[in-house]
């Protein structure tokens, strides 16, 4: 079978019809074709257990390329909700806080991999920081509290569907076993206002008063975990904002680079001065 029209595209696959029920996400050629893989098991891992994921269906080869062929959520994004409905941004606010909270209180599937092991392989490929940073970042993360929850890695607004039956997540490629801190810090880099548009891609068409509504409704909801983590928060901060300079996914790396060089100052988190 071919894929059918485009449903979406995102900075590494786009996402494809394939049949009435379901969609194919194919890797564009730079991505390792192992990703597929990796994908497709933490999707399934999570999916069998009970959370709010797509079925996998299988994984197929197409023009050389595995592919992802996931159950087809018939919904709009999250994001485009809130785009369409701006005052509704607050409580599909609260709603994507609702799933993240759920994710984590989940328990413990099979197959999913530590959170420090995975940041220590991204630091490890953070070329703009000089070697010793490096090392140290990589440090920095297993002297952290280690968490026992399942994380997303990469939850946003744009990877919530809002399906038939209740909000589905999606794009599972970063899920982790470790600290919801760490997930929350990852969600705030991603909704947060400052960077540049073309490095909000997974946002098309934000605009900075939106995000920092939405961003401030979102540390707001939060605030239960980032006051009893204040120790700790800038420093989980500093080592996923480097993790993610490492993705690629930015193309000015300038304030992820200014959150890790904060990482021993006194004041409070960027974060919460969004």
């Amino acid at each position: 079978m071919k894929p059918g029209t485009l449903v979406a595209a995102g900075r590494t696959s786009d996402v494809y019809e394939f049949g009435p029920q379901a969609v194919v996400k194919v890797p564009r050629p730079e991505v390792p074709q192992v990703w597929a893989e990796i994908e497709a098991d933490l999707t399934d891992a999570v999916h069998a257990f009970g959370l709010p994921a797509p079925a996998v269906l299988e994984v197929v080869t197409i023009e050389g390329r595995s592919c992802v062929v996931l159950e087809r959520i018939h919904g709009v994004t999250m994001w485009n909700r809130m785009l369409e409905q701006p005052a509704e941004a607050a409580s599909l606010t609260a709603e994507l806080v609702a799933v993240q909270r759920s994710i984590h209180a989940a328990g413990l599937p099979d197959r999913i991999p530590d959170l420090v092991g995975r940041l220590s392989l991204k630091l490890a490929e953070c070329d703009e920081l000089p070697e010793a940073e490096r090392t140290e970042a990589q440090e920095l993360a297993e002297l952290l509290p280690r968490g026992a929850a399942l994380l997303h890695g990469d939850l946003h607004p744009g990877n919530v569907l809002l399906g038939p039956d209740g909000p589905v997540a999606i794009d599972w490629f970063d899920a982790s076993i470790g600290h919801p801190l760490a997930d929350v810090v990852r969600t705030s880099l991603l909704i947060r206002p400052g960077f540049p548009p073309a490095d909000q891609r997974h946002l098309p068409g934000a605009e900075q008063p939106m995000l920092r509504a939405i961003h401030r409704a979102y540390v707001e909801h939060w605030g239960d975990l980032l006051s009893s983590t204040a120790d700790d928060l800038r420093r989980w901060e500093a080592v996923v904002a480097a993790a993610r300079v490492s993705e690629r996914a930015h193309h000015d790396v300038a304030p992820l680079l200014s959150i890790w060089r904060d990482r021993s100052k006194p004041q409070p988190a960027a974060l919460l001065e969004v």
